[in-house]
């Protein structure tokens, strides 16, 4: 299981998701007079809040100290949890199919595992108005889930519905000082990112094409007609009967199909049909480019019962 290496990127994606929806929030400079008079587009970045704080204070660099300019935002992943309600079938699988240089290739992998990623989001400015405007260019859009597309596996073809859920809002005034030091208001927006990480792709699965199944007589129970009601697959016996109810017959009884898994064979007799799954076309044809395969069955019924002659791959009455 481990060691195995391979990163689909799929967490930076996600990150990345997250970041692209904030991206191009701007906030409007009115005079008294209610005119614009100034458009300034907020600035947003990946880091700590704590680190956004600090930077506000003063300037990293040595040779200049100059605050940073606010409005800005900042966000963080702050953690990943199993989500057991979105759970998947363990070994359930996608498979995907395409050419590579004109050959048909079918890539498949196991079902993704179900997370939650949580997020917060920093909207740092210097006075009430411009925290409110950016907010209400934010919270109508979650209600409380805004859902978006991503391609998440491009090898799979595969594109996936995220929700990105808002849990609340946070304020917070940091105000230190006398009445020179400068304020900062920050907004803290929780978040909470329906997500999935993906297992190892693997390529080289064959697909079945032709399935080949016989059926025979196990009691031989009849209507008064003559019409068999009991079924059972060629490999079945006596000792392990497994029934499927089917409609009644004529004698009010319920029809069986009775299923085994014995070791008996198709060289056991008394086979009274015979289903046989080909892909349609026959076996050569390709139909790599279909997004379903599709099949030709053919169904022979024997009467009287017939065997199966293992060397010649015929049945005989």
């Amino acid at each position: 299981m481990l060691g195995q290496t391979y990163y689909h990127q799929t967490i930076r994606k996600y990150v990345i998701l997250f970041g692209t929806l904030f991206n191009d929030l701007s906030v409007h400079k009115r005079n008294s007079s209610g005119q614009i008079v100034s458009k300034i587009k907020v600035p947003i970045a990946y880091g700590p809040k704590q680190k956004f704080i600090t930077r506000i204070g003063q300037d990293p660099s040595i040779n200049r100290k100059v605050a940073i300019q606010l409005p800005r935002m900042g966000f963080e992943m702050t953690a990943i949890t199993y989500d057991p309600t979105r759970k998947l079938n363990t070994m359930g699988q996608r498979v995907h199919k395409s050419y590579v240089n004109g050959a048909p290739s079918i890539k498949k992998m196991f079902n993704p595992v179900p997370y939650l990623f949580n997020f917060s989001l920093f909207v740092f400015v210097d006075n009430a108005e411009d925290g409110t405007q950016i907010l209400e260019q934010i919270l109508p859009f979650f209600t409380p889930e805004f859902t978006t597309t991503i391609n998440v596996l491009t090898e799979m073809d595969l594109k996936l519905d995220v929700p990105l859920i808002i849990n609340g809002v946070g304020n917070e005034d940091v105000y230190d000082g006398d009445f020179s030091t400068r304020r900062t208001i920050i907004w803290t927006i929780d978040f909470t990112l329906k997500g999935y990480i993906y297992p190892e792709i693997k390529s080289g699965s064959k697909i079945i094409k032709s399935i080949d199944v016989s059926f025979r007589d196990m009691d031989a129970k009849t209507t008064s007609s003559g019409e068999l009601y009991n079924f059972a697959l060629e490999s079945s016996t006596n000792f392990s009967p497994q029934f499927l109810s089917l409609e009644s017959n004529t004698e009010g009884q319920p029809g069986t199909f009775l299923l085994e898994n014995s070791a008996s064979g198709l060289s056991a007799g008394n086979i009274i049909s015979n289903v046989n799954v080909t892909e349609f076309g026959g076996e050569g044809v390709d139909q790599m480019g279909r997004d379903d395969i599709q099949t030709t069955v053919t169904i022979t019924p024997f009467n009287p019962y017939a065997d199966y002659n293992e060397d010649t791959g015929q049945f005989t009455q």
